[in-house]
């Protein structure tokens, strides 16, 4: 019996919902662990997973971000061009997910961002006294990486979202018919270069299908906002940003060099320590819950991979 059944939770005055995953049934069993997911794969991590970190003492809550599964979506005139590329609608969204916390008296957080959920959550992190550190999961900061994104037609893909109103339409339209007429398919064309990730499709096969059911019913408008967010410069993340804060990045060992160089330039801008995991690239902490723990309980200091790029220099 798989124990990661969700719940619905209401929040604040204006009654939204948020669709959460709260291993073990009822938040406050142990120091809770919040991940927030990327656009992608809407789903919680392993139930292997969720077991490892609550063997060492975390529990895994896991949230669907506004506009994904049962989750309430973010105010339409919130998802307008203007709104999206000031970043006015991330802080929306950080409002809503600091209400969740709240609302759930979560304290002592430890904060888990993934993949296009980090420009969300590098804002939240100024907006939640309860954090006590946030781990950001193949965060795109300010780096030049489009070039990584394979095969051609998914770099393109991203390329016609953000160009066009025309172009996003296309776009969506190209996804969802891949995504429905094979969803594990479409997985494992896009993570074709990592067989970490391929290894934990194949493995959880189940929830990718369900990942997929979820984007099929994800809004158009969605798509350009993660993307905008993810793919666009964000002038919020200059030196210093990140003073005071507790935060680390973990990326891929089966990640482009490309990716490994434009990410270690900006850990080192932005003073944040970086790890790399012992498997995977996209979704490497999914399948390296081992090294996930040793970062959050401080035990991966000697494994820093900017540590040893700067001891080479």
């Amino acid at each position: 019996m798989d124990r990661r059944s969700f719940q619905t939770i209401k929040v604040g005055e204006q009654a939204f919902v948020f669709d959460c995953m709260i291993y073990g049934g009822h938040a406050g069993e142990k120091q809770p662990l919040l991940i927030f997911h990327s656009i992608e794969f809407a789903m919680p991590p392993s139930e292997a997973f969720c077991q490892i970190m609550w063997d060492a003492g975390l529990q895994v809550i896991f949230a669907r971000r506004p506009g994904y599964g049962d989750t309430s979506p973010l105010p339409v005139a919130m998802m307008t061009k203007g709104p999206v590329t000031s970043g006015a609608t991330a802080i929306t969204e950080a409002a809503m997910l600091r209400a969740l916390v709240r609302t759930l008296e979560l304290k002592n957080v430890i904060l888990m961002a993934v993949g296009s959920s980090n420009p969300i959550c590098y804002r939240l992190v100024h907006m939640m006294p309860e954090l006590e550190r946030i781990l950001f999961v193949n965060p795109i900061f300010n780096q030049d990486i489009m070039q990584v994104f394979h095969p051609a037609w998914f770099r393109e893909m991203l390329k016609q979202i953000i160009s066009s109103r025309s172009g996003l339409r296309v776009a969506e339209a190209g996804m969802k018919l891949l995504i429905k007429t094979d969803p594990i398919a479409y997985y494992r064309t896009i993570l074709r270069k990592s067989p970490g990730d391929m290894a934990y499709v194949d493995a959880h096969a189940r929830d990718y299908k369900h990942a997929g059911l979820i984007a099929l019913d994800t809004d158009a408008a969605m798509l350009f906002y993660d993307a905008v967010m993810c793919l666009t410069s964000d002038p919020l993340l200059k030196d210093g940003y990140f003073d005071g804060v507790n935060a680390s990045i973990l990326i891929g060992t089966e990640t482009t060099d490309h990716w490994r160089v434009e990410m270690e330039k900006e850990a080192m801008r932005l003073g944040l320590p970086l790890y790399r995991a012992s498997v995977g690239d996209i979704f490497c902490a999914y399948a390296s819950p081992d090294d996930v723990v040793a970062i959050l309980r401080d035990e991966a200091g000697s494994k820093s991979l900017l540590a040893r790029s700067t001891a080479r220099v």
